[in-house]
């Protein structure tokens, strides 16, 4: 026998003697399989059994349950864009308003974070970040905080100076994420949440500069994490991700309150609706659900594909759609549209990126990929309206908290603020 030949056959002596001292491994493997593949179907078989009970008590939906009420009226949509915040030289990222609705924080892709003066149009305050590349910005309940994150896998804490107009104070910078970070918000001044691509979401004490807890059940990226917007409700936050997964967290404990499968594609962007009791989630198929805290449910479903379903839906959904896309690209005589004009599939292709609400809720603002801001009536599940003035994609749009205001963001460099015009 050749060297080689020798060399070769000591692996498989190694083995036969291991196998010859442990006889019982192999078959101890194989009942270690089988028990997990049993304890799997049991589990997909305890969901089944879950989902027909809960299925028992969901006798309506919404939708059912507001059949009666009369649909909005199209006209009555009086939304004008009134103020253009302009400053940035690139994508806007993300923005949010002040807690008194006075300001408005934004971060775009140029390096630098804004605080504008919502009455004036002007600017406060410029921000330089630590980082260009920012995917989310959040500011505190009393303002004097802000923060942002991106792909550099961190979140940075800033005071905001009165006095300097141009200013990098910096608080803090939180590392730990071994991915990018796609949200952030403050819990209130000495506390921030984030999501990142890590699959985990972190709580971090602000004055002590340290993460006190992780949140770890999600089995993909997170892409979105919201608040409930009273403040006094600050241990619950929801967050979603590309696992098709809408979870519910008490800050207090690691492991999720509440679950909800939403989807087989990314979860993008997550909304707590006023009343704090449903949460809403926009996917990148392109549909938006609605969710109920209480009765652990589904309670809608909204989808711009299914507008289609009847002629009249076909005539009026595409009518508006239609006319808006054509305004859109500069077309002064827009034609007649037919069914065809916006088909099903290309729908279907417009993943959600934001979602917000009128101060009432009836009122509901979602971001698509390509088609902009659209108005939906959130009891009848009709699109009653567009937003529409930016000359690029729209990357979000938020309601004051004061419900008197909405603003828009864009890809274009630009915010708008539309309020109600009554003329």
């Amino acid at each position: 026998m050749t060297t080689y030949e020798m060399q070769n056959l000591e692996p498989q002596l190694y083995v036969n003697q291991q196998a010859a001292l442990f006889p019982d491994i192999l078959s101890m493997e194989d009942d270690i399989q089988q028990r997990i593949l049993s304890a799997r179907q049991e589990t997909k078989n305890l969901y089944t059994q879950i989902d027909k009970i809960k299925k028992k008590i969901q006798d309506v939906d919404l939708f059912e349950m507001t059949r009666k009420i009369s649909p909005l009226d199209k006209n009555a949509i009086n939304l004008k864009p009134t103020i253009d915040l302009k400053g940035h030289n690139n994508k806007i990222s993300d923005f949010r308003w002040s807690q008194n609705s006075k300001n408005i924080l934004s971060a775009s892709q140029d390096g630098f974070m804004l605080i504008w003066d919502v009455a004036t149009g002007l600017k406060q305050n410029a921000i330089p970040l630590d980082s260009q590349w920012v995917l989310s910005c959040a500011i505190s309940p009393s303002g004097g905080l802000v923060a942002s994150a991106g792909l550099n896998n961190n979140c940075t804490v800033y005071k905001v100076s009165r006095e300097n107009r141009v200013q990098q104070n910096i608080i803090s910078i939180f590392k730990g994420h071994t991915g990018y970070v796609s949200s952030i918000d403050f819990l209130d001044e000495s506390q921030i949440l984030t999501a990142s691509g890590d699959m985990t979401c972190a709580l971090w004490d602000i004055p002590k500069a340290k993460r006190v807890r992780e949140y770890a059940d999600h089995l993909g990226d997170v892409l979105s994490l919201s608040l409930p917007p009273n403040t006094n409700n600050s241990n619950i936050f929801a967050s979603c991700g590309s696992d098709g997964y809408l979870y519910i967290w008490d800050t207090r404990t690691q492991s999720n309150v509440q679950s909800f499968f939403v989807s087989d594609s990314d979860v993008s962007t997550v909304k707590f609706f006023h009343d704090e009791n449903a949460v809403l989630t926009g996917s990148d198929d392109g549909t938006i659900n609605m969710f109920d805290l209480r009765s652990d449910c589904s309670l809608a479903h909204y989808s711009l594909s299914a507008g289609l379903e009847s002629q009249k839906r076909v005539n009026t959904t595409s009518q508006r759609l239609y006319t808006a896309s054509t305004m859109e690209y500069g077309n002064s005589t827009p034609k007649s549209p037919t069914v065809s004009a916006i088909s099903s599939s290309y729908l279907d292709n417009q993943g959600v990126v934001s979602i917000d609400f009128s101060k009432s809720g009836r009122l509901m603002y979602a971001c698509y990929t390509d088609l902009g801001c659209i108005v939906w009536d959130t009891l009848n599940a009709e699109v009653v309206g567009k937003l529409e003035c930016h000359t690029n994609r729209v990357s979000g749009v938020r309601s004051s908290p004061d419900g008197l205001a909405v603003c828009t963001g864009s890809w274009d460099a630009t915010m708008k603020v539309w309020t109600p015009s009554y003329s």
